[in-house]
């Protein structure tokens, strides 16, 4: 995060911007390295109760293809709770059969289609290069046999490249990239945390509506940045759902007494966003404007 400028600040403005950075999402982030998350579907999805109890669960392929369970009343949120209370998958080469052999799998057919197959050509025809020069890029050490990457990923994962390439150089980016072990702290492996970096970097530098700029008349005062960094993911859960009591503070983290407890939405323990730093006081009101409906706009009175 350090390396690559995406520390967010804690107080006042970042002036990061540079004109000259391309923000434009690369081949390597669309196509291949930000679907690392195919490897953490689950086989199912799991319904919870607001009283954080298990319900019920579904088969992904059945959701996907059929997902008119969402369409009754609360069970949108029923499915939230399960996103917060079922464990997740491993980050791996490992992919459920539920996007392998069953995706959008036709009523009474045995198979559907391959999500895998689909990324491995999708980076083809997208003309994406492959995993060794991405690891060159990034200033990683690359293999000239088979035998080299061993410990960068698992041997299984190896020998199957044996038999399927003919030299490293042919392995393709997004499945050598999901079968990296994971850095320290974190559940990619190198290749896919640079080139997901470099993105963000590129997004960030290169926005000139970033949230953070200064100098801008689209610029927030600081009052509204402070109340932007008071967001978290279990307030929002809170505000935007029927159903939901009590969260843990991380949503996406199983709950755990003493790092990540649960507590009551209207505890006010989580913080809420003060609206009125975004408030129009009558001596900064904009001009008084009337709307025409037939034509869809608005006429500033003089």
């Amino acid at each position: 995060m350090e390396k690559f400028g995406l520390m967010l600040g804690k107080e006042g403005y970042w002036d990061g911007y540079d004109s000259n950075t391309n923000p434009n999402i690369i081949d390597a982030f669309s196509a291949a390295a930000f679907r690392f998350g195919h490897s953490l579907l689950p086989t199912a999805v799991e319904r919870w109760s607001k009283a954080h109890k298990f319900i019920s669960s579904k088969r992904l392929s059945e959701l996907i293809r059929r997902p008119y369970d969402l369409y009754r009343a609360g069970v949108m949120d029923e499915y939230l709770m399960g996103l917060m209370n079922q464990v997740a998958q491993a980050m791996d080469d490992s992919i459920t059969q539920e996007v392998t052999n069953h995706l959008l799998k036709k009523p009474g057919m045995r198979f559907g289609l391959d999500l895998v197959a689909f990324n491995m050509q999708r980076g083809r025809e997208f003309g994406v290069p492959g995993y060794m020069e991405f690891r060159k890029f990034c200033g990683l050490p690359t293999a000239n046999s088979f035998e080299e990457m061993f410990g960068s990923m698992p041997n299984s994962t190896v020998y199957r490249y044996m038999s399927i390439f003919e030299h490293p150089n042919d392995v393709d980016l997004w499945s050598g990239g999901v079968s990296e072990r994971p850095l320290p702290g974190s559940m990619i492996g190198p290749t896919f945390a640079c080139i997901i970096a470099t993105q963000l970097s590129y997004a960030r530098r290169g926005d000139r509506f970033w949230y953070e700029l200064p100098n801008q008349p689209s610029s927030f005062t600081p009052e509204q940045l402070q109340e932007i960094r008071k967001v978290k993911l279990s307030r929002i859960m809170c505000d935007n759902t029927d159903l939901l009591d009590t969260i843990q503070i991380y949503p996406m983290v199983l709950p755990d007494h003493e790092i990540n407890p649960r507590v009551p939405c209207r505890a006010g323990i989580i913080p809420s966003v003060d609206l009125t730093k975004w408030a129009d006081y009558p001596d900064t009101a904009v001009p008084q404007a009337q709307f025409v409906s037939n034509i869809g706009y608005s006429l500033l009175k003089k």
